[in-house]
């Protein structure tokens, strides 16, 4: 991979996250092992992008061949005056989140379709595959965080108004035997950004994942169901409502999810070595931070 846009080590760090919630997931049961197949299939995929646009980049700059050289002097050459030619001066760019819009674990949604490779210095609109805007969120105590802060202990579920909340527990308590979060939009939403940013609709769930991406969007419960067995591996186990995970009631993420707003389905104890996914940017001292 050519060193342009810190994609290096940004890949390595997605990587990781993306292969601890899965591993986590797996060992202690909640998934099928078919989860772990998905970890190729996400960041191979990633890869091969990050390969496409650094050696587009390389070719950009150094180029290697009489055609390349004639690209880049024609674009230069016209960048001048035309600024859609100054749009094609491929000087690198930076490191970005993948988007997994093809990925077995994502659902689509015929309403957000993704249009490709955004711009550069522009993000895809929120859509399953895509990761969520990090947008600020209050919680019921007051404080204030973020919403990849709050996606990582199992799956988020943001409910949009009009919600019935105990059928949506009911319903994923018997689809997967995964730990489970939910909440309401308008409830942490208190300036209406994160629904803005989502473009999320009365009626609506939106299924994060661990590592904060959308792996769908839908207003139904039969479509939560297949959704969340889609997520969990396909020989993902239910289990019935009532068949909470041990200790879940007395864990401490269940006691914290309660004091700011956050209804608990089921979060095992110590389930917490996920971390909300977040790029690394190479800084002007040379040092790293995120």
């Amino acid at each position: 991979m050519s060193p342009f846009g810190a994609r290096g080590l940004n890949s390595g760090v997605a990587d990781a996250e993306n292969a601890a919630w899965k591993l986590a997931f797996v060992l202690r049961g909640w998934a099928d092992e078919s989860l772990l197949e998905t970890y190729h299939t996400e960041r191979h995929a990633a890869a091969v992008e990050n390969i496409a646009v650094t050696t587009a980049t390389m070719d950009f700059l150094v180029p290697q061949s009489d055609e390349q050289h004639r690209h880049r002097r024609d674009v230069l050459t016209a960048a001048v005056t035309d600024p859609q030619a100054r749009a094609q001066v491929d000087s690198g760019r930076l490191a970005e989140p993948f988007w997994y819009v093809e990925s077995p674990l994502t659902t689509d949604d015929p309403g957000r379709i993704f249009a490709g490779r955004p711009d550069r210095g522009c993000t895809p609109a929120a859509a399953p595959g895509i990761l969520v805007p990090d947008t600020p969120v209050t919680l019921r105590d007051g404080d204030g965080t973020r919403l990849r802060d709050i996606a990582r202990n199992g799956i988020l579920l943001l409910l949009g108004d009009g919600v019935d909340a105990d059928e949506i527990r009911t319903a994923a308590l018997g689809a997967v035997h995964t730990p489970i979060r939910m909440v309401r939009l308008s409830e942490i939403d208190t300036t209406g950004a994160l629904t803005a940013a989502l473009g999320a609709a009365p009626g609506e769930v939106w299924v994060i994942r661990p590592d904060a991406y959308v792996a769908a969007v839908t207003d139904s419960v039969d479509g939560l169901v297949a959704a969340l067995r889609r997520l969990a591996g396909s020989g993902s186990s239910a289990v019935e409502p009532g068949d909470a995970h041990p200790a879940a009631d007395e864990s401490l993420d269940a006691q914290r999810g309660a004091e700011q707003g956050f209804s608990d389905v089921s979060i095992p104890r110590g389930l917490g070595i996920v971390r909300p996914n977040r790029s690394i940017a190479l800084s002007t001292t040379g040092c790293c931070s995120d």
